[in-house]
């Protein structure tokens, strides 16, 4: 019989997950807990708990997961502190980052005595509040069923999807009467399947064009950007990205017509809303949602899918095929082994399709706008940095101008660097506990963040935890909420601004910083002391640094298309 407590039984097997780094605040039920946790130090063997406030460590497996493709554990007790450290759960979810979220609970035995943030049915009702929300929710209160939930949520892990564990302390004080087996991924042989999907491709795709669409669900795969652009070779296809499947597409590509919908270069928007049913148009580890497809269908005669997901965020009982007009067809199977299956039947068999243009070398059309006086010009800025970031940096935007401009600016990817938005939970402010949570993973990677001062909002309290950690923060100042204000004379060309509620009040964000212990520095108007500043960046590898860019609201980069949705 197991003579350990449900507590350090559940820490080891998480442990075999490879979660040695947990991020959250103790207090309530999770003491018992995290006094198996070591306090964080680098590089450190144990388990280990980072503090951190519950926003930004809820986020931070979401960064974990970006830097290592490994699982990452948040804490946080009842109550407030729940829903704070669920923001970033939610965006686990929609992005299907495998993940683990821990909160205690209300004894059962207590449940009708009011407790201190009462998470019973007469009170929070947390469980069900979780569970409408996410799949794999596991209430420990059993000792009977303890490791069958734990090899549950094991397996819930390896099809990457966010678990949430919830702790009745009374039981889980308890010895546990059977150890949980530590689960492996099974490896089925798709080999027949891809094979079938292939050739129907093939025959599809005889005398018709090809769009290519890349999502990110590849991001992790080995030479991803090297297939899909053999695969846009040997179709003559036409390529276009969502924000994120810039990571799965290599800046070489012939066919690179650029990013859709939300910061869709003018070329590659061009291009998708010219698609008929004559059209055929393969999606590589894509997710359709808004910010890529606009809540529009697939309008070509032929929708192939290729997922290695399985009921992924986005899926409808296992599939998209509410995505597509016509006729439709998905495979799930690993990404690579089916872009590989399709060169080799090019390289076999020659496709005959009908052969897109190579993509011009301007993939933007429009004319943009130099900032008013006093600010920076942040065309120059971004395209700067593109060309600037060292070689294996993670570089995550949050949800600001940024994560609508770069792509924009930028047309092409960098294909020594990581470029990541959580967009789809649109959540302010996390994008910082995913930069502290990529660096926690790997402290010696460069890690860079743009955020907004209105993000910054959300987490300006938790500098000081991350000021050794080596984090480079961007901040776009521009006083407003930008975002909204940019999109409102369209949405609203009646109403006068003074209703948009968009103005912030300025701070020196600087000040902030420095009194938490990071370095900093701002940005001149006209640029000229913009490459000192990113010389200084290079010499400091352990110390944050947080750089105010002084930012025009009215400076419209990239395009909204979500603006006509509202």
């Amino acid at each position: 019989m197991n003579k350990r407590d449900g507590f350090e039984t559940l820490v080891d097997y998480l442990a075999a997950f490879g979660i040695d780094i947990y991020t959250g605040v103790t207090g309530g039920g999770v003491v018992h807990y995290v006094k198996y946790l070591t306090p964080y130090e680098p590089n450190q063997i144990k388990p280990a708990l980072f503090t951190i406030s519950e926003y930004p460590a809820g986020f931070a497996p979401l960064g974990h997961y970006l830097a290592t493709g490994k699982v990452g554990g948040a804490i946080a007790t009842t109550g407030a502190a729940t829903k704070l450290l669920a923001c970033g759960l939610s965006d686990a979810k929609l992005h299907d980052i495998p993940s683990v979220y821990i909160f205690p609970i209300s004894t059962r035995r207590h449940q009708e005595d009011s407790a201190l943030q009462d998470t019973s049915i007469y009170g929070s009702n947390i469980i069900k509040q979780l569970e409408a929300e996410i799949e794999d929710v596991f209430l420990l209160d059993n000792p009977y069923t303890f490791a069958k939930y734990l090899e549950q949520a094991g397996k819930a892990l390896l099809s990457r999807k966010p678990v949430v564990f919830l702790l009745d302390n009374e039981i889980m004080n308890l010895p546990m009467p059977e150890e949980p087996k530590i689960m492996k991924k099974k490896l089925h042989d798709s080999s027949i399947e891809i094979a079938v999907f292939v050739q129907l491709l093939k025959k599809k795709v005889k005398g018709r064009r090809v769009l290519l669409l890349v999502g990110e669900e590849g991001l992790h795969e080995t030479d991803i950007r090297q297939l899909t652009t053999a695969v846009s070779i040997e179709l003559a296809a036409a390529t276009v990205w969502s924000m994120n499947g810039v990571n799965c597409v290599g800046s070489e590509n012939p066919y690179g017509y650029g990013c859709i919908s939300f910061g869709g270069n003018d070329k590659a928007l061009n291009l998708w809303e010219s698609m008929t049913e004559d059209d055929v148009v393969i999606c590589v580890g894509v997710t359709p949602d808004e910010y890529t497809t606009n809540l529009q269908k697939f309008a070509a005669g032929d929708v192939f899918f290729i997922t290695q997901t399985a009921n992924a965020y986005g899926h409808i009982r296992g599939s998209f095929q509410h995505s597509a007009l016509h006729k439709f067809h998905q495979i799930n199977a690993p990404i690579t082994k089916v872009l590989k299956t399709i060169i080799t039947e090019g390289k076999r068999e020659v496709y005959s399709t009908t052969a897109s243009p190579l993509a011009p070398v301007e993939l933007n059309t429009c004319v943009l706008e130099p900032p008013r006086a006093h600010y920076a010009d942040m065309k120059i800025v971004y395209q700067h940095l593109h060309k600037w970031w060292q070689p294996g940096s993670l570089v995550i935007s949050d949800v600001c101008l940024a994560y609508k401009d770069y792509q924009y600016v930028t047309q092409r990817p960098n294909d020594t660097i990581t470029y990541f938005s959580f967009y789809r939970g649109s959540a302010m402010g996390g994008a910082y506990g995913v930069a502290v949570g990529a660096k926690l993973a790997q402290p010696d990677k460069r890690v860079y963040l743009f955020s907004g001062d209105g993000c910054f909002r959300l987490y300006g309290g938790s500098l000081n935890e991350a000021k050794n950690l080596g984090i480079v923060l961007f901040i776009l100042d521009n006083h407003t909420y930008s975002i909204v204000a940019q999109g409102l004379p369209a949405i609203l060309p009646s109403v006068h601004p003074e209703k948009y509620h968009d103005t912030l009040q300025q701070v020196d964000y600087g000040k902030i910083a420095e009194a938490s212990g990071w370095l900093s520095y701002t940005v001149a108007p006209d640029l000229s002391n913009f490459e000192d500043i990113l010389n200084e960046l290079e010499r400091y590898k352990k110390q944050s640094i947080l750089v105010t860019i002084p930012v025009d609201p009215n400076q419209i980069l990239g395009q909204n298309p979500r603006v006509r949705n509202l």
